[in-house]
């Protein structure tokens, strides 16, 4: 009797200090929003480890009627002996990604805040029409369509035309359906965070925005500068820059990345105008005859050949720069693709591309919508002056225009208000990887200039996303966000 009494107490001090344990965790009660917005607390849809409290929510935008989202939420509380008062808002890229936060990936974002082991809460939601949101837009017709061209031998017109049909016939259904692309905007993706951080009770928080989210950040900043305590753009993409017309440029600097890659190894002997010559009898080939690339498909059902041209291999060499793993093996590619030999490291490359281009988790429908909506007044005639300037790239370029999704997807002109620099005296950290094809050191640069309490710091030999790619860059955003104003630079900076 006596035992059976001790293993009751037992059982009931361990739920009480479970309880405990949770409540020390718990979030704020969520708050009601005069403009309709409000978040409510749900079960989550992943398993949640016993020893660490999690908490999942929709977060309701918004809005009346089909004008309003519902997004979820996934709030990871900081240890309780080291937590802190701000939570951070994780903002991720796209546009037309999603966090994600699915049953697979949620999991995976408990490694990563212990990983960069800030003492904060942290936050992570989907954006709009993405992921888990409902309603989200998906364009299965596109994905249909590029796996039907993988293995077949076309130009870049055939393939252009081809796949805009299929993103046309995306837009009808979705717009049949009700969707209104014009509510996919930036804007709207910042007032929607902007929000969310109110439903949860926070009078100040922190930023952290990657690619695309450094976008809504920086919209963030201009919009409700007084709620933010400090951010972080890490890759950044500001509002007054035209990507489509950046395209020929940012084209043109990749490749020429690529012939400085040896600079960077010490195992390397090849200089760059090896490299460059490399490059250019591997693109003069193309223009002749198409590279085929036996790669594994995503779902594991085997091997696919897939087809390059002279156009598709330049971009494909212009996704390789986003991760600083892939930077090594490309000169030896080259070379052996300039000798008539494929690598391991291509069938890698190709393996990757194929990825993304069958990726269910990116919105071709949203991404086209925002990104358009943003760059809303671009012309033929600025694009053909802009791709004039860099006669290098202009036969890689020559269906760029046409085959550009801002001719399916644009819906709505952000206006010239929206495109203005960003001016906010936030204490703000900006993250540049030298050789990051997309949203390039210049940008950052930019944009810190506009930024009287902006820490500009570029990582050399680092490509896209500098948090995920080095570890002085962990150190780095955990001294800033400890103290904004006076950041004190972490010793491994020393060493870039």
């Amino acid at each position: 009797m006596r035992r059976a009494r001790f293993l009751v107490s037992l059982v009931v001090l361990a739920a009480a200090l479970a309880l405990a344990w949770r409540q020390l965790h718990r979030p704020p009660p969520p708050q009601a929003l005069a403009n309709g917005a409000a978040l409510q607390w749900i079960d989550c849809w992943f398993p949640v480890p016993y020893f660490r409290p999690v908490y999942c929510g929709r977060f309701r935008t918004a809005g009346a009627g089909a004008a309003r989202f519902s997004l979820p939420v996934v709030y990871v509380p900081a240890r309780p002996w080291r937590r802190v008062a701000t939570p951070v808002l994780y903002i991720a890229g796209g546009p037309g990604g999603a966090t994600p936060l699915d049953a697979a990936a949620a999991p995976g974002w408990l490694a990563w805040v212990d990983a960069v082991g800030w003492p904060h809460d942290t936050v992570f939601y989907d954006q709009r029409g993405v992921g888990l949101s409902d309603p989200a837009l998906d364009c299965p017709e596109l994905r249909i369509e590029r796996r039907a061209q993988l293995p077949l031998d076309l130009d870049t017109e055939t393939a252009g035309r081809r796949q805009r049909a299929a993103a046309e016939r995306c837009r009808a259904r979705l717009e049949a359906a009700g969707h209104d692309l014009g509510r996919f905007t930036t804007r709207a993706n910042a007032e929607d965070a902007r929000d969310l951080m109110a439903a949860l009770g926070a009078p100040r928080w922190d930023l952290y925005g990657v690619s695309y989210g450094s976008r809504v950040a920086l919209e963030l900043l201009r919009l409700a500068p007084e709620r933010l305590r400090a951010v972080v753009l890490d890759s950044v993409y500001p509002p007054e820059v035209e990507q489509e017309l950046a395209d020929p440029w940012l084209l043109a600097r990749a490749l020429g990345l690529v012939t400085r890659i040896c600079e960077l190894l010490d195992e390397c002997q090849r200089d760059p105008a090896q490299i460059a010559a490399d490059l250019a009898t591997v693109l003069r080939r193309l223009q002749d005859a198409p590279l085929r690339i036996r790669v594994p498909t995503p779902a594991g059902e085997g091997e696919l050949d897939v087809f390059y041209n002279a156009e598709s291999f330049a971009w494909l060499l212009f996704e390789a720069l986003y991760r600083w793993e892939r930077l090594a093996g490309l000169p030896r590619t080259l070379a052996l693709l300039a000798a008539g030999r494929q690598s391991a490291d291509l069938q890698v490359l190709g393996a990757e591309h194929l990825a993304t281009a069958l990726d269910a988790g990116i919105s071709d429908a949203v991404g086209g919508a925002v990104d358009c909506n943003d760059a809303g007044w671009v012309t033929a005639a600025a694009f053909a002056a802009a791709r004039a300037q860099f006669p290098a790239v202009q036969a890689l370029t020559r269906s760029d225009w046409d085959t550009h999704p801002c001719r399916t997807w644009k819906a709505g002109d952000a206006g010239v208000e929206f495109r203005q620099p960003v001016y906010a005296n936030v204490p703000t950290l900006l993250l540049a990887g030298e050789f990051d094809p997309v949203t390039p050191p210049q940008w950052a640069a930019a944009a810190a200039d506009r930024l009287p309490a902006g820490f500009l710091f570029e990582f050399p030999a680092v490509g896209h996303g500098v948090l995920d790619s080095h570890e002085c860059a962990v150190d780095l955003v955990k001294a800033f966000l400890a103290a904004p104003l006076s950041p004190v630079a972490p010793a491994c900076l020393g060493a870039l």
